[in-house]
């Protein structure tokens, strides 16, 4: 099985306490790639939300370029404006609940017919590793 590593890098700046402290922080994944990240709503960088959300759609993204490969149509251009919605469960716990992938996929040549299409974004999201990974519900909504 493979193994994928990640740094996560946090140092105090300021205050540290139970009324607040510095949610700044940086991802390493490779030796000269780091990603800033902060709580939600910052300024200088992903949240973790955001992460779940570009990771589930990046894997998906994966996912249907190959299988538009193997049925041999040529993909121009992909975009997706994924979005992960937070929830309150019952116990009072929050967590990401959906997450939707609006993607846009432009093809060569004669597209496929929309049958075609539907199948091939059912079929991604079933191959997706991320996707096979959460509980939150992965909602499709093609442009």
């Amino acid at each position: 099985m493979a193994e994928h590593r990640i740094q996560v890098r946090w140092q105090r700046q300021g205050e540290f306490s139970h009324q607040g402290f510095e949610r700044q922080h940086r991802i390493h994944f490779q030796p000269h790639v780091e990603l800033p990240v902060a709580g939600a709503g910052n300024d200088i960088g992903a949240d973790p939300e955001q992460l779940l959300a570009a990771a589930m759609s990046s894997c998906f993204m994966q996912t249907f370029l190959a299988l538009a490969a193997k049925k041999r149509l040529v993909v121009e251009s992909y975009e997706d404006d994924a979005e992960a919605r937070l929830s309150q469960r019952d116990d009072g716990r929050f967590w990401v609940s959906e997450i939707c992938l609006r993607p846009k996929v432009i093809f060569a040549g004669e597209p496929p017919k929309a049958e075609v299409l539907a199948a091939m974004y059912d079929k991604s999201h079933q191959h997706c590793f991320i996707a096979n990974s959460t509980h939150s519900t992965v909602v499709i909504e093609p442009r």
